[in-house]
């Protein structure tokens, strides 16, 4: 452990030393899932997301409950105040949302690819090869080197509720390309055989992934920036990612 991870652990120590009751916060999770961030079961979740806040309450003393909703409904809720914490997020995607929130450091990165069947394959080396096509996303998700294209109808974009109906239109042909987290394609395409011939095209984005947090609870970060510097310095952000990687194998 470096020596700012050092200090950063001190601090929460002597933080949490001084604090007699655990503050309670409200994180959002899109409902429909988006495995492996999150897993919804019989009411129950899990996933990526679950255990972070599983361990960042730990470091922290803060107590983390989960909301449901569909993603649009979500960044409302979010505006409002009602929902304090979005997690898995850059600034980018929430610039031209009513309330842009304050955010976290990085602890990871997003990466998003185009997938669509092998008859419909094609390459993309600039927003302009998706001229005139359709591609489907989730809505409330953001792509800002194509916001402009969409805007001007140069690339027609459809929204669905979640990831999960973007890959049953693609299935069912009713959309020949989709905008969709790489680690969440895998996941869905080793969970299910009849996704397994869809393929996994070019990147269309890569960011870091932070934690967004309401304005009216800002005062919060230092302690979870402290708590994520500890958590990625020991490794434990990449060991959450490998075990729902070794969980699709099986």
């Amino acid at each position: 452990m470096n020596i700012s991870v050092q200090k950063a652990f001190l601090a929460l120590l002597i933080y949490l030393s001084n604090t007699c009751f655990a503050e309670t916060f409200s994180v959002a999770l899109f409902q429909g899932a988006n495995p492996p961030y999150t897993i919804i079961k019989n009411g129950q979740h899990s996933g990526f997301f679950v255990d972070l806040f599983s361990k960042l309450s730990q470091l922290t003393n803060y107590d983390f409950v989960f909301r449901d909703y569909p993603a649009a409904r979500a960044l409302e809720e979010f505006d409002l105040g009602n929902v304090d914490i979005e997690p898995g997020v850059n600034e980018a995607w929430r610039q031209q949302r009513r309330i842009e929130g304050k955010f976290s450091i990085a602890y990871g990165y997003s990466t998003e690819v185009m997938v669509f069947k092998k008859k419909n394959a094609i390459n993309i080396k600039s927003v302009k090869d998706l001229h005139g096509k359709v591609v489907g996303t989730v809505r409330g998700y953001s792509y800002p080197k194509f916001e402009q294209a969409f805007n001007n109808k140069k690339i027609t974009k459809i929204n669905n509720r979640s990831e999960e109906l973007l890959l049953k239109q693609l299935q069912a042909d009713r959309l020949e390309y989709i905008f969709i987290g790489e680690r969440t394609i895998k996941y869905y395409m080793q969970q299910n055989p009849q996704y397994r011939d869809f393929v996994i095209g070019d990147i269309v984005s890569k960011v870091e992934v932070k934690i967004r947090v309401h304005p009216s609870k800002a005062y919060i970060l230092d302690k979870i920036n402290a708590a994520l510097k500890i958590l990625v310095a020991r490794g434990e952000i990449e060991k959450m990612y490998a075990k729902y990687e070794l969980e699709k194998q099986q």
